[in-house]
């Protein structure tokens, strides 16, 4: 079973990404853009792994 508290971690990443997609909505320079689309990319990786930590474990306890 996967602990309450990496579910938790996994929430938060999610809420981060929504949050740096949302500040593409604001008026940025080229550079500011390409940084926030680097974070998303960070955040989408980080909830990727939590994502396939919690498939793993779940996976492990089936078989």
């Amino acid at each position: 079973m996967v602990s309450r508290k990496i579910l938790d971690c996994f929430c938060e990443a999610r809420k981060t990404q929504a949050f740096y997609t949302r500040c593409l909505d604001a008026d940025l320079t080229e550079e500011e853009r390409d940084l926030i689309l680097a974070l998303i990319m960070e955040s989408a990786t980080v909830s990727n792994k939590i994502s396939r930590f919690c498939s793993s474990r779940e996976e492990g306890i089936s078989q």
